[in-house]
């Protein structure tokens, strides 16, 4: 082959030397650009690195887990149904928060249980923490005990594992479902010391965008006989709940009208059965209450006609008289992701809403 240059003339023996004395500096940089193009190539492919499954999970788990949840409808509507004693679910309010407890990982939650039965209430706390399990499609969360008032204190960064109780072979193995994930524990692996009796436990948690369902089911080691939960085996059904900022105007002003009247704020209430009383300002005081509930039926209430009872989210009004009776003065409803509701019996205004008067903005 003869090099040839613009003018089309045969190439001399000077520019062959040319050539060969710069070939190291041509091969060189032929060399940088071959592997600067491999390098992008790497770059790309690094751009679309996969996780498993369990890792987004994780994220999702993580994200799901935090915040108040009641299962004030599905103890409402046990008494309503006329259910057993023991057939009916006690009160529970779970409040769920993200805490930094480095000993414990970098997804962990303090887990406060108030459950109220009758008369009786008793409040629990535990620390739950997400972890990547064994298999790709599997989170891990652990629970450890608080057996005193370890968790109680309002800095927990210090925390430690050996502070709580946890056993070993009761960790929940979480896979998603559908548009929940389901957490189970390993079949009869979870085992220990209850009220003086041998127990395992074959529990599962439920969790969605709006529901947490969990069993408490202790099963004796010597009987099988099942010691907690209800009798019917139904688990409990929490639901999320929103948080709302209220006021009440006594009396309750409307319309313009320029009239003195008393404001009571800084009233904050859960939509999940929440309650708040206080006494008014009156010369002769009298004792208030304000109630949301974003009522989630469980049965048909027109049984007969067959219509569909839609939920409701509902503002109540009570008062407590001087014998101890509390008396019902009236009640609104509106859709259940309401983020507004208010009720103006004239005697008395209430408005609550989910973003606090102080942070509304503006808007045309």
């Amino acid at each position: 082959m003869i090099w040839q240059n613009h003018d089309s003339k045969p190439l001399g023996e000077p520019m062959f030397k040319q050539i060969r004395s710069n070939a190291p500096r041509v091969w060189a940089a032929i060399t940088l650009l071959t592997l600067g193009a491999a390098g992008w190539a790497g770059a790309a492919q690094a751009q679309g690195q996969d996780s498993t499954p369990a890792e987004r999970n994780l994220l999702i788990l993580a994200e799901l887990l935090p915040g108040q949840w009641n299962n004030a409808n599905q103890a409402y509507f046990d008494r309503r149904r006329g259910l057993p004693e023991p057939d009916r679910h006690a009160r529970v309010h779970a409040t769920i928060e993200s805490i930094e407890a480095p000993a414990f990982g970098p997804h962990v939650f303090l887990w406060t249980q108030e459950t109220t039965q009758g008369e009786a209430s008793s409040v629990g706390r535990r620390i739950a923490s997400l972890h990547l399990g064994e298999s790709a499609d599997v989170v891990v969360m652990r629970h450890w005990f608080d057996t005193g008032d370890v968790l109680a204190q309002p800095d927990l960064s210090g925390v430690q594992p050996s502070d709580l109780q946890r056993t070993e072979g009761c960790d929940y193995e979480f896979r998603r479902r559908a548009g929940q994930f389901r957490g189970q524990q390993k079949k009869d692996a979870c085992r220990f010391q209850w009220q003086g009796e041998a127990v395992h436990t074959n529990n599962t948690i439920e969790l969605s965008p709006e529901g947490l369902w969990f069993f408490d089911h202790k099963v004796s080691d010597k009987t099988g006989e099942r010691l907690t939960g209800v009798g019917s085996g139904e688990p409990y059904w929490l639901e999320r709940a929103r948080e709302f900022h209220c006021y009440a105007d006594l009396p309750g002003v409307g319309g313009g009208r320029d009239e003195p009247f008393e404001r009571y704020e800084n009233i904050v209430l859960h939509d999940k059965g929440d309650i708040h009383w206080f006494d008014t300002r009156e010369a002769e005081p009298r004792r208030i209450g304000l109630m949301l509930q974003s009522v989630t039926w469980h049965i048909l209430n027109e049984k007969d006609s067959g219509n569909f009872n839609r939920n409701s989210m509902v503002i109540y009004t009570m008062e407590q008289l001087d014998d101890g009776t509390v008396k019902e003065h009236g009640y609104a409803f509106t859709e259940p992701k309401a983020e507004r509701i208010g009720i103006n019996l004239k005697w008395m205004l209430v408005n609550c809403s989910m973003t606090p008067r102080d942070q509304a903005r503006p808007a045309l």
